[in-house]
């Protein structure tokens, strides 16, 4: 059986985007404040740099994002943005060069589940 591999690749700014996307749909994710960069972690999570401002005060907070986060912030990139993804498939996410990944794999059984859906729709 056939097998597909997607990738689906943000600048970063399109990350960003994504990112205060989220923030609006899941309110209390993230500290108030501008995300400054964000790198991968040796275990699996995205790691956030943030700039927040009180009063006459700047502060530089690191927080982490973990891994199931950053591949629910691509997704709603996708939705928000008509980029048609399956929903069936194994997703992960990658950093390359500040652009993040969104890796589909579709294998033999989330291909015949992308086909049980194809068959509902018509």
């Amino acid at each position: 059986m056939a097998a597909e591999l997607r990738f689906i690749i943000l600048t970063e700014a399109d990350f960003r985007l994504a990112i205060q996307s989220f923030r609006r749909s899941h309110p209390g994710f993230l500290p108030d404040g501008a995300v400054e960069n964000w790198t991968e972690s040796e275990n699996g999570t995205l790691e956030l740099a943030l700039t927040v401002k009180g009063g006459v005060t700047t502060n530089h907070v690191p927080f982490k994002i973990e891994s199931h986060h950053v591949v629910e912030i691509l997704v709603r990139f996708c939705i928000e943005n008509n980029i048609p993804i399956p929903r069936a498939g194994r997703k992960t996410w990658l950093l390359k060069d500040k652009g993040m990944g969104l890796r589909i794999n579709l294998g033999e059984k989330e291909v015949s589940a992308a086909y049980a859906e194809l068959e509902a729709l018509v």
